[in-house]
């Protein structure tokens, strides 16, 4: 029964701790996003988080060993765990608004939030070692049995957080469900400190005393204008909503809007320039969407183009039940919604389009696999003969913040002769180097269609597809050559993250 209380405790408290390394990164995502730095901060903080663990619980497993301790060495990360969706907004945004830099953020914001639960987890697998070898030529044995269980408890615990609790419970549920854990583990123990004859009633009663300070402030946020917020495998999702319009968010980035009164209006500027790939294919019959978002483009276009066959591709299921629901795009014959990988679903279609846009990228992470060389040409197989890639970055221009767009425009090039930037807020006298929407244009046409003659087709088009006035078509093209001080990006070496956050 002994061994078996010992098995217990190293399988739970490893699942515990990497459960909340992966609800972690949905801690950090609203404020610092969810690329490679964030991830990168979250394995270093708990990686060294259990070394220093490690050799604390060994220097503590030496000195007087019982089962009382391991109670304590459970029990306060336990509460430190509960405690903290009572905490880690603040300094999330304290972080933030201080803005120690892209890397640094995420870095600084993991050390504070994870370090000290991380480090106390980390004793507990050499501490029951100690109190479950008897004999010295057991040792050896004990130790690779718990520790094999404490992994495997670790990789139970990640499976059962990314697959099933994010999208289920919530964020704030499962950080608090993971400190209760912790100290109902501890509570296993109490029949085993009993027997050793150490008194109880301090420990417990400071531990109620804690509790019931944690809970005179724990006291749920409600947001009027929130109509939901939900983690889903991707995101974490909000919508909200104005007098005016109605907005979803992935994480910290305005994704998608949507007007009240005018539901098929395209609310958001770059969406407009987007439009733009109709000016080089205004008979385009087939069109590619990957990225859905609150659909306004899809839902646009197919308002005014009603004969138009549009695939829109989303990875996240929720987000497309979302449009549904709370942005009103209506699936049907010639609007076809597809919950799957943009790149995965071009491999496999044996549809070709007219026009592909490309939707998908973020401010602080931008899926390097729709970025590359082998990805441009894959996206060539599926285009009609006189087909084009509309994409949508956020990215500056010129300067370092700019490095992401040239790369994708330069990587572009090795497989389209033409492109074409447009900087979407330059027609408000905004800077090439602030990051912005800037849309890309990939043709195959041998000559390069004339700036005028674009917005003059646009002007033809019209039907609220593009930007108010017209002439702001003209200020936003951007005609110089861009600096080749950026890599061609390939399937093997594609550092957006870095580009992104130079």
């Amino acid at each position: 029964m002994l061994q078996l209380l010992h098995y217990i405790v190293v399988f739970v408290s490893g699942a515990v701790l990497m459960a909340l390394e992966i609800a972690g990164s949905r801690v950090l995502a609203p404020h610092f996003g969810s690329s490679i730095f964030v991830w990168g901060s979250l394995i270093s903080v708990v990686m060294a988080a259990l070394s220093v663990g490690y050799y604390w619980g060994g220097w503590l497993s030496m000195r007087e060993p019982s089962y009382a301790k391991l109670m304590l060495l459970l029990i306060i990360p336990g509460i430190v765990v509960f405690s903290l969706p009572f905490i880690y907004p603040a300094i999330n945004e304290w972080i933030a608004m201080r803005d120690f830099g892209n890397r640094m953020n995420p870095l600084i914001a993991c050390s504070a939030l994870f370090l000290l639960p991380g480090v106390f987890m980390g004793t507990i697998s050499p501490y029951v070692i100690r109190l479950a070898a008897t004999q010295l030529h057991t040792v050896g044995s004990t130790a690779g049995t718990l520790y094999a269980l404490s992994t495997c408890g670790s990789i139970f615990g990640t499976l059962l957080t990314a697959f099933y609790l994010i999208p289920v419970l919530g964020v704030s549920n499962i950080i608090h469900a993971l400190g209760i854990t912790l100290v109902c583990l501890s509570l296993l123990v109490v029949p085993l400190i009993r027997l050793q004859g150490v008194p109880l009633s301090r420990a417990v009663a400071t531990t109620l005393f804690i509790f019931g300070l944690t809970g005179m402030f724990w006291a749920p946020l409600a947001w009027t204008k929130t109509l939901l917020q939900k983690d889903t495998f991707y995101h974490r999702i909000r919508i909200e909503e104005d007098n005016e319009a109605r907005y979803m968010y992935f994480d910290r980035t305005l994704q998608s809007a949507m007007n009240l009164k005018d539901p098929t209006a395209l609310r958001l500027i770059y969406s407009r320039y987007t439009s733009l790939g109709f000016t080089f294919r205004p008979d385009a019959k087939k069109m590619l969407v990957i990225g859905l978002g609150g659909g306004s483009i899809p839902k646009k276009i197919q308002k005014e183009f009603p004969h138009m066959e549009i695939d829109a591709v989303e990875i996240d299921p929720e987000v497309i039940k979302m449009a549904k629901d709370y942005f009103n795009i209506k699936e049907n014959t010639l609007l076809r919604l597809h919950a799957q990988d943009g790149r995965l679903f071009m491999t496999r279609t044996r549809q070709q389009y007219d026009i592909i846009l490309l939707d998908a990228y973020f401010t602080d992470a931008m899926p390097f696999h729709l970025t590359t060389k082998e990805f441009f040409e894959l996206a060539q197989k599926k285009l009609t003969p006189n087909g084009i890639i509309v994409a949508n970055l956020i990215s500056a221009v010129t300067g370092p913040s700019g490095k992401i767009a040239r790369a994708f425009v330069r990587t572009q090039r090795q497989v389209f002769p033409q492109t074409y930037v447009f900087a979407a807020r330059r027609a408000d006298n905004v800077s090439l180097d602030t990051i912005q929407n800037v849309i890309v244009i990939a043709t195959r046409e041998k000559q390069k269609l004339d700036i005028k003659e674009i917005v003059k087709r646009a002007g033809a088009i019209d039907k609220g597809l593009f930007p108010d006035p017209i002439q702001d078509i003209a200020i936003a093209y951007f005609d110089k050559p861009l600096p080749e001080d950026v890599p061609i990006l390939t399937d093997d070496y594609a550092p957006t993250d870095n580009l992104l956050n130079p």
